[in-house]
């Protein structure tokens, strides 16, 4: 981290004397996270991608937006962890970087690849309750949709022969399955719009912090958003039942029930369009194919090309499983 940033950080948000050099804390697949130790505590500071324009104002109000309902769930007994404010502002900018300050906790995500059905329960009751809650956020727009036309997709493909990307030949092999994942999100998006709530919309495993005592903290609420609540739960489940690495149909399916049961409410009218809405993983296929299509190398290259391979992974995998899953669950619902 800059050590004038981390100077002009300290000062803003009242934080003391650093003690130390920042620690960088890894993990994030975007930003940079770090961690600062002073004389009055110590903070988890996130540095914003370079990928971000701080200029468009749309970005920056949603990043403060994002926070301000990350507090209003926290406000309603939801574990969420909020940004911290200085003069009714989270965001704070320096030479075209932008950073938010959160309070240290002691707590660590699941890697990705664990599949825990205590952890799942626990997140499809909260994601039930904070439905629930409706929370009233006028200012926040509806969810951001992916609109790629099957051109689009099939040029920004052959973009990758061109900087000779590593996973080029297994998107050209796969291209009919991306791009029947694309029309399937495509076709979802209408019949989701059709009912939209405020929720966290990101809440993988990435993105929940556990303490000592297995206590859920939610995290990184930029993606907070108004989303179609059977959607949300539906993706959330997957996540949550391995469809990254080795899927766990009886606690997919478990996730749904105990959701159900925590007063969530599925619409059976939704639940094939929901479905399909979870090819939303197109949105981070696209995004991480521009990442790695750069001259040079870099961590964010580096981390693009993973991610790539894992997305196309996870879309494959989603395509498999798909039709048993709209079989089974319009039978159980």
């Amino acid at each position: 981290m800059n050590h004038n940033h981390l100077t002009r950080l300290c000062q803003y948000f009242n934080l003391g004397q650093s003690r130390q050099a920042p620690e960088r804390i890894h993990g994030g697949l975007l930003h940079l996270m770090w961690r600062i130790d002073t004389d009055k505590g110590s903070y988890a500071i996130k540095q914003l991608s370079k990928d971000i324009d701080l200029t468009d104002e749309r970005i920056v109000k949603n990043y403060e937006l994002s926070e301000h309902i990350a507090r209003g769930f926290a406000a309603k007994n939801i574990p969420a962890l909020c940004a911290i404010a200085q003069f009714g502002n989270y965001l704070f900018m320096t030479e075209d970087t932008g950073y938010l300050v959160y309070p240290w906790v002691d707590a660590k995500s699941l890697d990705s690849q664990v599949v825990s059905k205590s952890h799942a329960l626990k997140i499809a009751a909260i994601l039930a309750k904070m439905h629930q809650l409706n929370l009233d956020e006028p200012d926040l727009p509806p969810a951001h949709f992916y609109t790629y036309t099957q051109e689009q997709i099939v040029a920004l493909i052959d973009k990758t022969k061109q900087f000779d990307c590593p996973f080029s030949e297994n998107l050209w092999q796969n291209l009919d399955n991306i791009l029947a994942a694309n029309e399937a999100y495509q076709k979802a998006m209408p019949i989701l719009k059709t009912h939209i709530i405020v929720t966290h919309g990101d809440l993988d495993q990435k993105n929940v912090l556990w303490d000592s005592d297995n206590n859920p903290i939610l995290i990184d609420w930029e993606s907070a958003c108004k989303i179609n609540p059977t959607y949300d739960i539906i993706n959330t489940a997957f996540y949550w039942s391995g469809i990254t690495s080795d899927f766990d149909k009886a606690l997919f399916f478990k996730m749904i029930h105990t959701y159900q049961q925590a007063g969530g409410v599925i619409n059976k009218e939704h639940i094939v369009a929901a479905i399909g809405g979870v090819f939303s993983w197109i949105g981070w296929l696209v995004y991480n194919i521009n990442r790695s299509c750069v001259a040079g190398d870099s961590e964010q290259k580096s981390m693009g090309i993973t991610q790539v391979n894992e997305t196309l992974a996870t879309i494959l995998r989603l395509q498999i499983v798909m039709p048993e899953v709209i079989n089974l669950i319009e039978v159980e619902l």
